[in-house]
Order: C-alpha cells, then sequence, then structure tokens
C-alpha cells in the first residue's frame, strides 16, 4: 500500500521524518513489537528453537533504512569497522567469512604453522545488549546529537507482545536488546561492538 500511494505521501512523510530527527523523539507507536515466533529447528513444542521476530510500524522501517544507509556509509568511509567484520555487510555473509577463514587457515598450514581455532556462540545475543552501553559505544565513536538521541529514543522505552494466529499476550517492556527482524537493530548490533577512532556524525 505505501509503494502504491508514495507519490501521495512523500511530502508528509519528509516532514514527520524530518521532525522526528529534529527533536530525537520516536512516536510511541512506532517503538510497540507484536513479536511473531520464527521456527528454526528442533522440536516444535521448545520455545528456544524459535527465532523472535518484531513486527513494526513500516512507517518507521522507512526512517529507520534512511538512517542506517547513513551510519554504514559513514562508517565504511572513515574506515570504523574492521575488515574481518562479515556480518550485517553489503556483499558480505557467512560464506564470505568461511571462506577468507578458510585461505587463512589453509596458507598457515602449508607454511609449517600450528592452528588453534576458538568458537564463540553468544546465546540471545541480540536480546541482551544493554541499551546504555550501546549508546555509550555509540557516543564515544563519534555519534552525537540529534542522531544519537534519536537512536536513544528509538531503543528505550519499547513494548511488546507475542503475536500467535489471532493470540495477543500482554504488553511488556523492553529494557535491553536490540529488535530483531528491524533495519537499523542490526546496524547497531553490529557496528556497537567494534572498535572505532574517534570521529564525529550528528
Amino acid at each position: 500500500m505505501l509503494v502504491e500511494i508514495s507519490e501521495e505521501i512523500v511530502v508528509q512523510l519528509t516532514i514527520i521524518f524530518k521532525e522526528s530527527l529534529d527533536t530525537g523523539s520516536v512516536p510511541d507507536d512506532w517503538r510497540n513489537a507484536n513479536v511473531c515466533p520464527t521456527f528454526k529447528k528442533g522440536k516444535r513444542n521448545s520455545p528456544e528453537n524459535y527465532r523472535p521476530v518484531s513486527l513494526t510500524s513500516q512507517i518507521c522501517k522507512l526512517l529507520e533504512l534512511i538512517i542506517r544507509d547513513e551510519l554504514v556509509t559513514y562508517m565504511e568511509l572513515h574506515h570504523l569497522i574492521y575488515n574481518s567484520q562479515h556480518g550485517f555487510r553489503k556483499g558480505r555473509s557467512c560464506l564470505t567469512n568461511l571462506l577468507t577463514f578458510l585461505d587463512s587457515v589453509s596458507s598457515s598450514i602449508d607454511s609449517g604453522n600450528c592452528i588453534d581455532t576458538i568458537y564463540l556462540d553468544f546465546a540471545k545475543a541480540f536480546d541482551k545488549v544493554p541499551h546504555q552501553s550501546l549508546l555509550y559505544k555509540l557516543q564515544s565513536r563519534g555519534i552525537t546529537g540529534s542522531l544519537l538521541q534519536w537512536i536513544a529514543a528509538w531503543l528505550i522505552g519499547r513494548k511488546q507482545r507475542v503475536h500467535i494466529a489471532r493470540a495477543e499476550s500482554q504488553w511488556t517492556d523492553v529494557t535491553s536488546g536490540v529488535p530483531k527482524g528491524q533495519c537499523l537493530g542490526h546496524c547497531c548490533f553490529s557496528y556497537s561492538s567494534t572498535t572505532w577512532e574517534q570521529t564525529s556524525i550528528n
């Protein structure tokens, strides 16, 4: 529907987006999410085998896309993220990560060196990111001003409920983590855990 009426609403959305960014405020309904469990693997009667995907306002996602693209351009332009980072980067994936790792290991073995490998898998990593720690990292890396204020308003004060078929749970506060299934969440999660040099964007 938004695509069909895009020409009719583009001016109004531009005004809303600009006001939201200038004031660093996010409407409440943009922060409310219906969580739809998506089955991953294993037994279907185990809650741990489902990925919680947050369904939120499509209008907010449009603004998230704009902010995400600007953040990504900023990070890439100033080389503020390690080249070894493959997650949530354009043109990179688990496959490119594995190929790079394989090339490195093969080269070391061919040179007669020993290889030690440690694998880490953080359970519920997206859900456990402390909001204040994430904002502190963004600020210390040069994300300041109204943009940082907007991200803080987008993260803090969120509510969610589980939605399955026609059944819904009660609303509950979200006190940590970044929403899965949202454009900006993956970007913040990935870039906030990287060591950057000091620069500035606001």
